[in-house]
């Protein structure tokens, strides 16, 4: 591997990694630099790098199964492949471009010989069909920076999935995607180093930091800024849309259900059309408030959350 060390992992706290962590961008940052991570978005990440959010040192439930079943994994590769797998136990760091940073779970030999990496992931049962015939495209992107880092070819994706699935998926290095993201992360490094707020963009995972950042509670009205002009018509415009897609939405599934009647599955050239019966349950909250009050209030739960509106 062409990579340098950046520090020897072994023996460093949870707090101590994570503090490494800033120094660079990992692998698993990089889905939210191109946009496609759903739970974290770039101005999320840059207030991480910056110092300006607070770092969990407790793994979640998924997290520590992942790290417990990490081994277990390592060793099936190595079991059903035959080829030997070597821990690498350090933060590596690209020779030329210091800000990429990369924690591999492994190296292995591809069927020549050489280097190769091994990445190890779990997968609940629910992800199943995100796995079924490819890496997760933002897997992939984080296994294209490990390569970019270690100079290395090829790396090997080792997965469980619902705790019965084992599935190997191979990744060859791409040059042009190298080179998109050498642009995309010096550009973040940069907005990184000179202190350059990215913009908020349209992402589920930008509403969830705004939502965890501000809690409201101040009651007075404040007038906002011009620029708010432009979000406001933005806004409004965008709703009127949605507004036009959804009737007209509306209207082809109409017409649709009309020529199909009471047939539950149709086809029409290369597409499939189903509208079947389903039955579902749900509890009839107005009832049970009414003829079990305390049991209704034992297992109602209050939650809070903003509403935002424009009119």
């Amino acid at each position: 591997m062409n990579a340098n060390i950046l520090v020897e992992t072994e023996n460093l706290s949870k707090v101590e990694w994570l503090a490494y962590r800033r120094k660079g961008i990992g692998g698993s940052d990089v889905s939210s630099l191109l946009g496609i991570n759903k739970w974290k978005s770039e101005l999320e990440l840059w207030l991480d790098k910056t110092g300006q959010s607070e770092d969990s040192t407790t793994d979640n439930e998924s997290m520590m199964w992942g790290t417990i079943l990490e081994p277990v994994v390592r060793n099936h590769f190595a079991k059903v492949t035959n080829k030997k797998v070597v821990e690498v136990k350090a933060m590596l760091q690209h020779p030329r471009y210091s800000f990429m940073l990369a924690d591999v779970d492994g190296v292995t030999v591809d069927d020549e010989g050489n280097p190769a990496i091994l990445e190890i992931k779990t997968a609940s049962e629910y992800k199943r069909n995100e796995w079924e015939s490819e890496v997760p495209t933002y897997y992939q992107t984080q296994v294209q920076h490990y390569l970019l880092v270690t100079g290395l070819k090829k790396a090997y994706v080792a997965v469980l999935i619902g705790g019965n699935t084992f599935k190997i998926y191979e990744i060859d290095a791409d040059e042009t995607i190298h080179n998109m993201l050498i642009k995309v992360e010096e550009n973040f490094w940069n907005k990184v180093v000179n202190g350059i707020r990215p913009e908020i963009d349209g992402s589920d995972a930008a509403k969830n930091l705004l939502d965890g950042l501000y809690s409201g509670g101040l009651k007075e009205e404040f007038t906002l800024p011009e620029v708010a002009e432009e979000y406001v018509n933005m806004y409004l415009e965008a709703s009127a849309k949605e507004g036009d897609a959804k009737a007209k939405k509306q209207e082809a599934a109409n017409h649709l259900k009309e020529l199909m009647g009471n047939h539950e599955v149709c086809s029409c050239s290369n597409h499939s059309i189903t509208w079947k019966t389903v039955i579902s349950e749900r509890l009839d909250s107005k009832e049970l408030k009414a003829d079990e009050p305390d049991l209704y209030d034992k297992y109602t739960k209050t939650s809070e959350s903003r509403r935002f509106m424009v009119k």
